[in-house]
């Protein structure tokens, strides 16, 4: 039995990947091997602040809770944070890696950082003003010392470390994380393979479910190279 691992993104769930595990949950691979699907709902946002740290561990606790000791991940977007986080903790835990839609990278757009000093500048004077995208501004508190604790994370650093053999799925017309973001994973991770869904958005892995359990199956079953494809 093969444990896969889904990491959902910020705001999501254990049934964010529900159309993709639970087809996977119902076959085996080639070799007659069948999957076990570990979905863990992370605290987005926390009741308490958070950092990436608190995340990782809530996941080593799942994962040890549930006795797993290496598995395959597949990540969204604020999972794919935990992934570069968790794989510095135990390089041996994940056997292969999936990320779709991944953050953790600094922001390089320049009217996004032009906003970000404009709206800091301001606070740092005492200006009572509203900044922050729509998720942001609808946290407590608290979800906003977390959130802020996660975006000002640069894990450039941690994913250059990753050894694992990577697959990195991303929509071309994917807003949230940009395609520039995959194309500089790409940079850090050498070996990863990419697969780029021409049609796709930020969540890419709904929008094209079959294509993405495909791509899935065959990268994790040793199938076909999962080479660019525009």
């Amino acid at each position: 039995m093969l444990n896969i691992l889904f990491l959902h993104g910020w705001g999501g769930n254990a049934d964010s990947f529900a159309p993709i595990s639970q087809y996977l949950a119902r076959i085996t691979d080639s070799n007659g091997t069948s999957y076990r699907i570990l979905t863990p709902t992370l605290p987005c946002p926390p009741a308490a602040v958070y950092t990436l740290e608190d995340y990782a561990d809530d996941v080593d606790a799942y994962l040890q809770a549930n006795g797993v000791a290496r598995c395959v991940v597949v990540a969204h977007s604020f999972g794919a944070r935990l992934v570069a986080v968790l794989h510095a903790r135990h390089p041996q835990l994940f056997t292969k890696i999936v990320i779709t839609g991944g953050a953790g990278l600094p922001v390089r757009r320049v009217w996004v950082r032009l906003k970000i000093g404009w709206y800091k500048f301001w606070r740092r004077l005492g200006v009572p003003i509203k900044g922050g995208s729509a998720d942001y501004r609808s946290l407590d508190d608290n979800g906003k010392k977390t959130f802020q604790n996660i975006v000002n994370r640069d894990l450039s650093w941690e994913f250059s470390q990753i050894t694992a053999p990577v697959l990195l799925i991303w929509g071309a017309r994917d807003k949230a994380t940009p395609l520039s973001l995959c194309r500089r994973l790409a940079c850090l991770i050498p070996h990863a393979q990419q697969q780029i869904y021409r049609h796709g958005g930020h969540f890419a892995y709904l929008e094209d479910a079959a294509r993405f359990v495909r791509d899935v199956r065959n990268f994790i079953e040793g199938g076909q190279d999962a080479s660019v494809v525009k």
